[in-house]
């Protein structure tokens, strides 16, 4: 049959094969010295020729579907994870907590795939993702691969897709031993407090300084965890002394957090229309929009990072500071400090720092 030129083609292949219809195109690809040359690559394979030739049709629309699989059907990206993440669960097999967490927050990094069908997602699509946080560290960007793997590996296995589209993603990131961070200066700060509700989402900045949560911890604190008479919220992801810790509200943000609290919402921080943000779409559709009206390049971690640095110059005590952050820290009997909920605040959660401790001390800042 007759295709139009850069439609690609259906071949039936020599030999006797399950499948011998195979669905082939043509691309251009540069070798090393530079010369362009034509190219071809099969993309599927199938039992029955039509079925390849609407594979192909399919394909040149932007929704391919495997055999026997409706378009309606293919899960979307996230989807797919849940379904992953089901299957990985019946396993005997089990991940921890902390290994959960990791992959619900890479999951967030990802968002951008969030609703596209998976027979739909480019290399590109996923190396974007990818680039967006490759000025983070290894394990940022090695949870974000493992992830990819992981669903891609569970799209293959269940006939969603033929190729597994992550061996052609590079994984880059910023070695340890260079800042990704800067913290922002005193005038950045200053800069801040005067376009507080004169630039929207200025205030989630200024929350993230003072509070010294991660980007996705403050985003995914629920309102009934926030008590404001006792000046305090719960939330906290990643580690284990960081999971669920009760998290002191110095004066200066406490006015910040209380406009922004909202009892009919199931999340602090919203979005305009009153939706939770994942990470991905508060960056990008967010952050990034508050930076470049203020003229500032910095990214959400940044506030933690500036948290640390004024609780040095503040003098804050040391394990009041790796307390609220979440940090592990042991005391002369090499026992971890607690920041969990589920015990008396004075007595248990923080083993020797009271909450008027921890009080006391970030209203340093």
């Amino acid at each position: 049959m007759k295709m139009p030129n850069g439609y690609g083609s259906v071949v039936k292949l020599s030999g006797k094969r399950r499948k011998p219809w195979a669905v082939r195109i043509s691309y251009m690809d540069e070798s090393t010295d530079g010369v362009i040359k034509r190219k071809q690559k099969y993309l599927a394979y199938f039992v029955k020729q039509e079925s390849a030739l609407q594979y192909l049709t399919e394909y040149n629309n932007g929704s391919v579907v495997a055999e026997h699989i409706k378009f309606s059907d293919v899960p979307t990206f996230a989807e797919l994870y849940e379904k992953w993440k089901k299957y990985k669960k019946s396993l005997k097999d089990k991940l921890s907590d902390s290994t959960w967490r990791n992959y619900e927050i890479a999951f967030n990094h990802l968002a951008p795939l969030h609703p596209v069908k998976i027979i739909n997602i480019k290399v590109n699509d996923m190396q974007s993702c990818l680039n967006s946080h490759n000025h983070q560290s290894k394990s940022t960007i090695g949870n974000m691969r493992a992830l990819l793997k992981a669903v891609y590996a569970y799209a293959v296995m269940n006939e969603y897709i033929e190729q597994d589209l992550t061996q052609f993603l590079k994984f880059e990131y910023t070695e340890t031993s260079t800042s990704i961070h800067a913290r922002f200066s005193d005038d950045e700060i200053k800069l801040l407090w005067q376009k507080l509700y004169v630039i929207n989402n200025v205030d989630v900045v200024l929350i993230y300084i003072y509070t010294g949560m991660r980007p996705t911890e403050l985003l995914e604190v629920l309102t009934e965890n926030v008590h404001l008479d006792e000046k305090y919220m719960v939330g906290g992801l990643k580690t284990e002394n960081g999971y669920d810790r009760l998290i002191p509200l110095c004066d200066k943000v406490l006015p910040l957090i209380r406009n922004r609290f909202n009892p009919d919402k199931k999340y602090l921080i919203n979005n305009k229309y009153g939706n939770h943000y994942t990470y991905g779409t508060y960056q990008n559709g967010n952050w990034n929009t508050v930076m470049g009206k203020l003229g500032l390049q910095h990214t959400p971690h940044d506030g933690r990072y500036t948290f640390a640095a004024l609780a040095d110059n503040a003098g804050m005590n040391i394990v009041c500071q790796h307390v609220i952050m979440g940090h592990v820290m042991s005391d002369d009997e090499k026992k971890n400090f607690k920041s969990r909920t589920g015990q008396d605040i004075t007595k248990g959660v923080y083993t020797q720092k009271t909450m008027d401790e921890l009080l006391k001390e970030v209203n340093k800042l």
